[in-house]
């Protein structure tokens, strides 16, 4: 027998009812056309012996277009070293690779000794994991997998930057395969099995596409299938104010944003239209501490925009109408209001907000999930008390992290306040339905002010 002395031991045990929320990282996904093929610059290539396809040295691809040998990196151009003594095969797959044969001159006179590097330019054909959902941290790793920053072949290096430089934690980006749109309603579909995305920013403005990308968003936020998500879309660079009221109202949806502006907006040597701005956007929205926080007021950075180019009455009539307008003073540009098209109330036009009620069904759906399903339970006299305390135990820890300002503790009619309340559904005996009331925290846009004259 162990002896223990005198005294007082106290043990504290893990109470697994208690739920801990980790909100994971949303993000942008940027849906946008890219490269066909791949730019391989100066790959070292060491030389082997003897000539003809028989002694070849091989690449590190296949069905390649060799542009350039040279016997020093870094020279660009048609410039060749031993021009005329070597020639190449592209290669048919990956156990048939591209290769450089020497046809003429002797080692160290006409091609390169045995042993020696040197080094070949190429270019291949993108892969099909080229079109499949990527994630990216940072932006030299998109510009090595899409290219430089172009608006012919390098649209989507230029949008997921812009989401990176403006705060976004990392990057979906899928390419589309093709031109058509059955091409582009394809590569979103890809984001189907993505639980992890916010925003979904098409750059494109062509009005069939962008609905492909809402009707996505509609369907993916539906209850069952739990993945909730807006799309943001921009215009083209012919579209004025009229044209943005019109689209906004037809898009009339907390899942769709629509933002202004559309011309004047410059990236270095780049004349971007509004879909790229969008990607700036929902790089901000994305990189906020807290999905409540709202992007009004916020900077945006990557791009320039004319310094008081709108008048304020037409500001204010894009707002009204559902457009998110950015604008610049000084150089600096803004988010002037972060608001969805659905004007109905502050509840569906406030972007944080919408965020918010995501936000609350995404951790719910899932706590409960983790704590009671697919864990053997049955229902018994005491189990519609634990669903009850677990989503008090849920929407508490949403109140102590400033996600939401309250929830409901008692019926008022003249609020829409209810309690907690789980109760066994009267025609399926294997579900418990639960009710309740959640206050949102709803962003400070407005102080007035109004004060007495007296002498």
């Amino acid at each position: 027998m162990v002896y223990k002395a005198p005294g007082v031991e106290v043990i504290s045990i893990a109470n697994e009812r208690i739920i801990s929320i980790s909100e994971e990282v949303r993000v942008p996904a940027i849906i946008s056309t890219g490269p066909n093929i791949r730019v391989i610059t100066d790959e070292a290539v060491v030389r082997g012996s003897g000539s003809g396809a028989d002694n070849a040295d091989y690449l590190e691809h296949f069905n390649v277009t060799v542009v350039q040998v040279a016997a020093i990196p870094g020279v660009s151009g048609s410039y060749s070293n031993w021009s005329g003594k070597w020639s190449y095969g592209a290669g048919s797959d990956a156990d048939n690779l591209g290769y450089i044969q020497w046809d003429a001159g002797s080692p160290g006179d006409g091609q390169p000794l045995e042993g020696e590097v040197y080094y070949v330019s190429y270019t291949y054909p993108v892969p099909s994991t080229q079109f499949d959902p990527t994630l990216f941290v940072d932006s030299d790793d998109v510009e090595a997998f899409y290219g430089t920053e172009d608006l012919t072949t390098g649209q989507m290096t230029i949008a997921a930057n812009l989401a990176l430089e403006n705060g976004a934690p990392a990057v979906m980006c899928v390419q589309v395969s093709g031109s058509n749109d059955s091409a582009w309603q394809s590569a979103i579909k890809k984001l189907k099995k993505k639980k992890n995305v916010a925003y979904v920013i098409p750059i494109t403005t062509n009005s069939t596409r962008q609905g492909y990308a809402q009707n996505h968003c509609e369907i993916e936020s539906q209850p069952l299938i739990g993945h909730e998500r807006e799309c943001i879309l921009g215009m083209d660079s012919s579209s004025d104010v009229n044209a943005h009221i019109a689209k906004a109202e037809a898009l009339d949806s907390i899942r769709a944003i629509l933002v202004f502006p559309s011309a004047d907006v410059e990236r270095d040597s780049f004349t971007l239209n509004g879909s790229y701005v969008a990607a700036a956007v929902a790089g901000s929205i994305t990189g906020q501490e807290k999905v409540v926080y709202p992007v009004t007021g916020k900077t945006l950075v990557g791009f320039s925009i004319p310094n008081e180019e709108y008048e304020p009455y037409d500001m204010n009539r894009l707002a009204a109408n559902g457009v998110l307008v950015c604008y610049s003073e000084s150089g600096i540009v803004k988010v002037r209001h972060a608001l969805t098209t659905d004007t109905t109330s502050a509840t569906t036009q406030e972007i944080s907000v919408v965020a918010s009620d995501d936000y609350v069904r995404r951790i719910t759906r899932n706590k409960l999930d983790e704590s009671f399903l697919n864990k053997g339970i049955v229902i018994g006299p005491a189990t519609t008390g634990i669903v009850e305390e677990s989503l008090k135990a849920i929407w508490n820890a949403m109140v102590r992290n400033g996600f939401i300002y309250a929830y409901g503790t008692k019926t008022d009619p003249t609020t829409g306040e209810v309690p907690i309340k789980a109760v066994v559904d009267p025609d399926e005996p294997r579900q418990i339905n639960a009710t309740g009331a959640v206050k949102f925290l709803y962003p400070l846009n407005w102080i007035k002010v109004t004060f007495f004259i007296y002498i």
